[in-house]
């Protein structure tokens, strides 16, 4: 379950100490955590749409766009990109609520209320994609984000997560039917995470890891349209 979260703060001073402790909460985790850095509200929606993101940790005070702002912008395009505020004042914490803040950490940052903070995110990021997958071994609870790649083998599919393959009892079409947005049939053996796929070809898809999937030329518009959609959703 590959993390994005993003830090939008005009003092790069703030942005290193943020980054060092995402780095120190993240060191035990199963999954690996990207961190975009933004030095303005601006610069960030001008990226957004070409480098979506799971999470902003976001400066309220800032020059021209403040992040209030920014985050009323975000609600208003019907955006609801989790945020966690981060300010020296707390005048803002009912503007906040209004925009539905995931939570309101003040200057300087306390290290164990921050970590908690981002604990609680995760769990209940992965509870909201959590799915039941049964196979030789019983029931298995994950999260849809772990999931590379779905292969159907005879009446079997196997899901390909990012350290294991798990055997499932039923059909691919029973699998797909339980996948949130963010999949697709790319072959009718096939299914696909976007979030992990690197490149789309004429006849093959690759992912991060370097893997090639089949990919059917009658699915090859609706695999590229659904991957352009993933990469510019909000």
């Amino acid at each position: 379950m590959p993390l994005t979260i993003a830090i939008c703060d005009d003092n790069e001073d703030q942005i290193k100490e943020l980054r060092r402790l995402l780095g120190e909460w993240s060191v035990d985790k199963p999954f690996a955590l990207n961190i975009d850095e933004y030095i303005s509200a601006e610069s960030f929606l001008f990226s957004y749409a070409d480098k979506p993101c799971d999470l902003i940790l976001l400066d309220i005070e800032m020059k021209q766009l403040n992040g209030m702002e920014l985050a009323r912008k975000l609600r208003s395009d019907g955006n609801m990109l989790p945020i966690i505020f981060i300010t020296g004042y707390s005048d803002y914490m009912s503007d906040g609520y209004e925009v539905e803040a995931l939570h309101y950490l003040l200057k300087p940052i306390d290290r164990s209320k921050f970590f908690a903070v981002l604990d609680r995110y995760i769990k209940r990021h992965a509870s909201e994609n959590e799915i039941v997958l049964t196979g030789d071994e019983g029931s298995i609870h994950i999260s849809s984000d772990m999931i590379v790649f779905c292969e159907a083998m005879g009446k079997k599919t196997y899901v390909h997560l990012c350290d294991k393959v798990i055997i499932c009892n039923v059909g691919i079409s029973v699998i797909k039917n339980m996948l949130p947005v963010g999949f697709a049939f790319c072959h009718r053996s096939y299914i696909i995470n976007m979030r992990y796929v690197r490149s789309i070809g004429k006849t093959e898809i690759v992912l991060d890891s370097g893997e090639n999937i089949p990919l059917s030329r009658r699915l090859y518009k609706e695999v590229n349209e659904k991957f352009i959609e993933f990469y510019t959703k909000g």
